[in-house]
Formats: C-alpha cells, sequence, structure tokens
C-alpha cells in the first residue's frame, strides 16, 4: 500500500490551499464576530466570503509560474472590485459605515492567501495573525491615539528622520586624525541616546507621578536626570513636605543616570566597563538607598503630575552629535599633550552639561588615543561632576529644605563611588 493517497507533486498544492483557506476562516472568524450584531444581508462580508477570499488567492498563486502573476493580479483586482462595488452601496444607507477596515482586511485576505500558494506558509500564517490582531484592538488603538499630543507625534516623526533616514546613509569608516571620527559610528550612538530619552518621557507619560516622585526618577533618570533635578526642584519648591520625596525622585534619576552610563560603556567599550562598573554600581546603590532615607513618610496626596516635555530629538541630535565630535577631538588632543591630566579636565567640564557625550566618547578612546584607565578616571570624574550638579541646582532652584536632602545623597554617592573605585 502505497505512503500517500495523493500524488507527490500534488500534496504540497493541497496542503498550501489548505493554509490559504484557514487564513481566510481565521480573518473572517474575527470580522463575523466584530458584525454579529448585524442582519445577514447587511454585512459586507462574512465568515464564508472571507474564507473564500484567502482560498482564491491561493489558487491564483498555484497556477503554473508563468500565469501565476496574471492570475494572482487578476484575483486582487476581482475582489477589489467585489469590495469597492459593495462600498460604494454602503454608502447609500440612511446611516453609512465610512470605515474601509474590513475592505482592506478583504484585500490583504487575499495577498496572504497568495502568499500561502507560492509556498511561504509560515510567513503567510505569521501575517494572519498579525492581521487578526490589529483588527482585534480597535478600541485600544482609538483610546492610544486619543491620548498623542501633536507635539509627541512631531518627536516620534523627527525621532524615525534621525534613525531610519540618515542612519543608513552614513559612511562606517574613520576620518580625521588617527580615524577617530566614524560618521555611522557616531550618529548611531546619538540615535541610541535619542531613542533612550524619548523612550523615557513614554514611560513618563503613561505613569505619571501619582503613583509616587520615585518613580518619576527612576523612569525620568533615563530621559535626563539633570531633567528630572530641575522639575523636582520646581515642584518641591511649592511646598516644603515635598521636599522629602523629590529628594528621593532626585537620587533615583541620578541612579538611573550611573546605570544609563554603564550600559553605554558595555556596549561601546567592555574594556572600560570592566573598571568602570564598580564605581557606578556602587555609587547607584549609594543614591538609592539615601535617597529612601531622606524621603521620609510624606506621599503626594494630589493628582499633580511631574511630566517633562518630549525631548526634540532632531535638535538635540544635531547638537548632541556635534557635541560628541568635539569631545571626541579633545580627548584626542587633550590625552596627546596633556596626558592624562588633560582627559580628567575634559571630562570634569563635560559633566557640567552632559554625562553622555562624554560617556560615548571615552569609551570609542579607549584603544584609539586613551588607556583604559585614563578613560575611566575622566569618565568617573565626569559623573562625579554631574551629580555634584545636581546638589547645586537643588539649592538654586528648589530652596534650603530639599538642598539638604539632595546634598546627604550626592555625598553618600560620591564617597561610596569614590571608595569602590579606589578599592578596585
Amino acid at each position: 500500500m502505497p505512503d500517500t493517497l495523493l500524488p507527490d507533486a500534488l500534496a504540497p498544492v493541497i496542503a498550501r490551499l489548505g493554509v490559504a483557506l484557514l487564513i481566510g476562516f481565521l480573518i473572517g472568524l474575527e470580522r463575523g464576530w466584530r458584525h454579529r450584531q448585524e442582519a445577514e444581508g447587511e454585512r459586507l462580508a462574512g465568515l464564508r466570503t472571507y474564507t473564500l477570499y484567502g482560498f482564491a488567492g491561493g489558487a491564483a498563486a498555484s497556477f503554473p509560474a508563468d500565469l501565476a502573476a496574471f492570475a494572482i493580479a487578476a484575483a486582487g483586482l476581482g475582489v477589489t472590485a467585489l469590495v469597492v462595488a459593495g462600498y460604494v452601496g454602503a454608502l447609500r444607507e440612511p446611516e453609512p459605515d465610512r470605515g474601509l477596515t474590513s475592505e482592506a482586511a478583504a484585500i490583504a485576505t487575499v495577498l496572504l492567501g497568495a502568499l500561502a500558494g507560492t509556498g511561504e506558509l509560515a510567513v503567510a500564517g505569521a501575517g494572519a495573525v498579525m492581521v487578526v490582531l490589529v483588527l482585534s484592538l480597535k478600541q485600544q488603538l482609538h483610546a492610544f491615539i486619543a491620548l498623542i499630543r501633536h507635539d509627541e507625534m512631531r518627536t516620534a516623526i523627527k525621532l524615525l528622520v534621525i534613525s531610519l533616514l540618515v542612519l543608513p546613509f552614513l559612511p562606517n569608516r574613520g576620518f580625521g586624525p588617527d580615524g577617530i571620527l566614524n560618521p555611522y559610528e557616531i550618529w548611531w550612538a546619538v540615535v541610541l541616546v535619542a531613542g533612550l530619552s524619548f523612550a523615557g518621557y513614554i514611560a513618563i507619560r503613561a505613569l505619571g507621578a501619582r503613583n509616587g516622585p520615585l518613580v518619576f526618577g527612576l523612569v525620568g533618570g533615563l530621559a535626563s536626570s539633570t531633567a528630572v533635578t530641575v522639575t523636582a526642584a520646581r515642584l518641591a519648591r511649592t511646598d516644603a513636605a515635598l521636599a522629602g520625596p523629590f529628594a528621593g525622585a532626585i537620587a533615583a534619576a541620578s541612579a538611573t543616570m550611573m546605570c544609563r552610563v554603564a550600559i553605554l560603556v558595555a556596549i561601546f567599550s567592555p574594556p572600560l566597563f570592566a573598571l568602570a562598573w564598580p564605581a557606578l554600581a556602587v555609587g547607584a546603590v549609594a543614591s538609592l538607598v539615601a535617597g529612601f532615607a531622606m524621603r521620609g513618610a510624606v506621599a503626594l496626596q494630589d493628582d499633580r503630575q511631574a511630566a517633562l516635555p518630549p525631548p526634540d530629538d532632531l535638535w538635540f541630535a544635531l547638537a548632541f552629535g556635534a557635541l560628541l565630535v568635539a569631545i571626541s577631538l579633545g580627548i584626542h588632543f587633550a590625552e596627546r599633550y596633556f596626558g592624562d591630566a588633560g582627559l580628567l579636565a575634559l571630562g570634569a567640564i563635560s559633566g557640567t552639561f552632559d554625562v553622555d557625550a562624554f560617556t560615548l566618547s571615552a569609551a570609542r578612546s579607549v584603544g584609539h588615543s586613551a588607556s583604559a584607565e585614563a578613560a575611566c578616571a575622566g569618565l568617573l570624574t565626569a559623573v562625579a561632576v554631574n551629580t555634584v550638579m545636581k546638589g547645586l541646582l537643588a539649592l538654586t532652584i528648589g530652596g534650603e529644605a530639599l538642598a539638604k536632602r539632595v546634598a546627604v545623597i550626592v555625598g553618600a554617592a560620591l564617597i561610596a563611588g569614590m571608595a569602590a573605585w579606589l578599592l578596585s
């Protein structure tokens, strides 16, 4: 008795048609359930219709190779004509439904069925699941759109511009002295930091500060620990009772900043990470512990939100890229003409403005213009100076009550981090 009842050449075709039929059934099941309350003749297409759409696509792709393309095009045009006719008829109803979701789903069903008919069963099946997932999330997607503000959409588009329209076209080779300026690597670092900034902002928008300033600090530190410090100091100044909770927010943001620095160093320079991580880890833990101690028992009792404005990633990228180039050149010449002392001085200057630019520049300089030990000393100097700046911002913006608490946090982080660095 033969192993199969079907000829070897016919079995794969039957299997592909079966998958195409199943794809149509799956999408039709979702559409049928969505419109289950409508009368039998009022629906544009139901379970059986979508199943036939999928089968039509699979059958068209099963034609001989020289005819398959024409058959798929004919099937697509035929279904499109039916969809258009149904849509025009629906517009004549007393209360027309002007949505095109079902119509678009019908065309997608034919195309996925055709993809299954060509033998790409896994891809076609995955595509069908994605279509059903999108169709089933109507309320959630509409609610999500309602939450998005215009400035957030503009910022997201700018982030896509710098990542998808700029990065792929940059040369991936070194320029300048000793080839230290690689446009692709520099811009990839810019995209990475800008992406972290926007991710931190989205997290703040989703969580807010209602669950406590500590959450605000931990999440906001992804975007900018300095911005978190300024925001927390401004809010704490309005009410002395808020000094403790927002001191905890600043401590959390500072700890997040140290963790962010460690992640960037680990990505760009594992040798530098091996030297710097003990001080960064101990400093972050000390900052968190001191922040918990300074928070006290007071918690927010109202709905005030501590939200950052969306970061302008396009201008931020340009400014950050220029700063990254300047610091990369500065590290190169400081190390060449002034040795380790020049690198330390540059780290101190950079730390007053931005830690990430110096972090990435120092990481990329290891093995080129600077030793790992010198880069580590400069990196930790930049982090230390940036941490001290938080205390100064708390004093000048937040007032004495906040400044005293932040001074304890800053002191604990610096002492613990320095001890860990010296011991390691």
